[in-house]
């Protein structure tokens, strides 16, 4: 048979493959990218030229005045507490993420130590206590080993200060960093900076041992993760968390000029009414899942005064939560949270990876069976807006507490379960909502009685 004889018989089957492989790029580039057909992005430009989105601001977003903690207030405030008098490795200084977990990342060391602070500052606990907290856990800090010599690890054993994975595994090697909980940290620290000097040496001792040059690139941040002998340097940080940490990092002196712009990937999506603030980078495409939820806007506003976009980025993010309440009479306070059965850890959202209130793991997985009313989000909003509905929240969450390990994650969504984890995450974040309320943000200049 001739060559070009061959050629006409296999025609045919070049043709299907082909057709298959055609049709397989339509249907990933199709299925990963048609929710942003959802998106109204409104014509606008940077300084660099580049398309961004064009906001309208809303008036009268609610900005209630700060004041002295009532005494139900000052009662949540000791028992959240008592999860960081329970949970607590005074070997190490540190606090486990979940009860009977010894275990943290620098993300919950980060709500550990604003609780902390917090709670001297609320006059929970005495000058003694607070410092030889304190003390310890920057000793710890200056101790943990580092991944790769560089930068803190993903995850630390709460008992030896060893890396692990999330599964607080041993890993002699670690598991990588991530740039959002090293800039999460930070906001402790630079608080420290601020706040208390006479610890100024010793934060100032534990930062300059890291060596940041992977880390920031032309003004982005990048996180690493090393798994299976294989190291994968990435873009970190999506619409909210990454704008959140950058300011702790810029008031450091980093160059986060790309990092902190709010409008570079941003669309709106219209949920229950609202049009909410999304990331428009697909994770397909761009390594990472996108969530629009509660967590990062409501640091922003307690630890930092919100800014120009993110007060109105923030405020959409919450009103569409109460539309959801009005529409469907479903009390919404959606964020990411530990769960108390597998899959363990979720990010509840208002809108992720293309669908409204999504469930998501942080592999992809989802599931509305994990959607929970957030105990940390209903507060923290709460303390930010003090509305009739955040009221209701407050009211609704009131009951998650415990004797000895502080507050409950939450409520199931669908069946009204308890979610019967208790973690540093949350704890610590409602002690620093009720600093919030009293004081005001963490690192805004301020009188010092903050009222």
């Amino acid at each position: 048979m001739s060559l070009k004889q061959q050629i006409m018989e296999m025609r045919s089957q070049i043709a299907v493959i082909l057709g298959l492989i055609t049709t397989g790029f339509i249907i990933f580039f199709l299925t990963d990218l048609s929710h942003l057909q959802e998106k109204r992005t409104l014509a606008g430009t940077d300084v660099n030229g580049r398309a961004v989105l064009a906001v309208e601001f809303t008036e009268g977003i609610p900005s209630p005045p700060l004041r002295n903690l009532s005494p139900e207030e000052m009662s949540m405030a000791r028992t959240a507490w008592k999860y960081f008098e329970t949970n607590y490795n005074a070997d190490t200084g540190l606090a486990d993420s979940v009860a009977g977990f010894h275990f943290t990342t620098l993300w919950d060391t980060a709500s550990y130590l604003l609780g902390l602070i917090s709670v001297h500052r609320l006059e929970i606990i005495d000058d003694s206590e607070f410092h030889t907290r304190m003390e310890k856990a920057l000793d710890a800090l200056e101790r943990i080993p580092l991944y790769n010599g560089e930068l803190p690890n993903k995850a630390y054993d709460t008992k030896s200060l060893s890396m692990t994975d999330y599964q607080n595994k041993p890993s002699e090697t670690g598991t990588g960093w991530s740039a959002i909980d090293i800039g999460r940290l930070f906001v402790p620290l630079n608080v420290i900076l601020y706040e208390y000097s006479e610890y100024t040496p010793r934060v100032r001792k534990i930062i300059s041992r890291w060596d940041y040059t992977r880390m920031f690139k032309d003004g982005v941040l990048y996180g690493v993760t090393y798994k299976n002998g294989a190291e994968e340097l990435n873009q970190e940080g999506r619409l909210g968390y990454e704008e959140y940490v950058s300011k702790s990092f810029a008031l450091l002196g980093f160059d986060i000029s790309d990092a902190y712009n709010y409008l570079d990937h941003t669309g709106l999506v219209e949920i229950e009414g609202v049009e909410v603030p999304v990331d428009v980078r697909a994770s397909a495409i761009f390594g990472a899942h996108t969530y629009a939820l509660s967590e990062p806007y409501i640091l922003d506003g307690i630890e930092f005064g919100f800014d120009y976009y993110s007060r109105e980025f923030a405020y959409r993010i919450y009103l569409a939560q109460e539309k959801r309440y009005e529409n469907e009479g479903i009390l919404t306070a959606v964020t990411e949270t530990a769960l108390n059965e597998d899959p363990y850890f979720v990010y509840n959202t208002v809108y992720g990876e293309g669908k409204k209130w999504a469930c998501i793991t942080s592999e992809g997985m989802q599931s509305p069976d994990w959607r929970t009313l957030s105990t940390k989000g209903a507060l923290g909003w709460h303390c930010l807006y003090e509305t009739e509905y955040t009221a209701k929240l407050v009211d609704k969450i009131s009951t998650l507490t415990t004797e000895e390990n502080g507050f409950y994650a939450g409520f199931y969504e669908d069946d009204g379960r308890v979610n019967a984890v208790n973690t540093c995450n949350t704890n610590g974040i409602i002690l620093e909502t009720l600093y919030y309320k009293k004081f005001g943000p963490f690192l805004r200049i301020q009188g010092k009685g903050g009222l």
